[in-house]
């Protein structure tokens, strides 16, 4: 599976992004490219984001890399 594949899974399945103040807001259409281009401009290897999965009723991390890998 790709990166964008998982993506695309996770948003079908209604992943929610945690924001800093605890809200819920779903995962945009160009979430992966913008991640991994604020890697890029930030020199960081990696950023990790926190999510919510309704299925599984329970918090996860989502990472994404500089090289655009999400796992």
């Amino acid at each position: 599976m790709t990166s964008e594949e998982l993506i695309d899974e996770l948003r079908n399945r209604g992943v929610m992004l945690i924001r800093q103040d605890g809200t819920l807001t779903e995962i945009p259409p160009d979430f992966l490219e913008t991640a991994t281009a604020f890697c890029i401009e930030n020199g960081c290897s990696s950023i990790i984001y926190e999510v919510y999965d309704p299925q599984e009723n329970g918090r996860s991390k989502l990472t994404v890399t500089d090289c655009g890998f999400a796992e």
